[in-house]
């Protein structure tokens, strides 16, 4: 992950099939552009990452079970 990029622009980039990092074009997970990366690794690790928030953020949520 590059370090001013968020797990949520790395996922709208490659979703869109725009390099997060040179902006070229993209075909699956590999840049046609420039730096002709290949950005499964950041994928999978941006989509690990923001499940992982989301479900600590579900759980802070929660209300507290009262038993009336």
């Amino acid at each position: 992950m590059l370090p001013s990029e968020s797990h949520s622009s790395i996922i709208s980039s490659i979703i869109n099939l725009v390099c997060p990092q040179c902006g070229g074009s993209m075909r699956e997970f590999q840049c046609n552009g420039r730096c002709r990366r290949n950005w499964l690794p950041e994928w999978e690790w941006a989509n690990f990452a923001t499940a992982i928030v989301a479900a600590s953020t579900r759980a802070t949520k929660r209300p507290a079970n009262r038993k009336h």
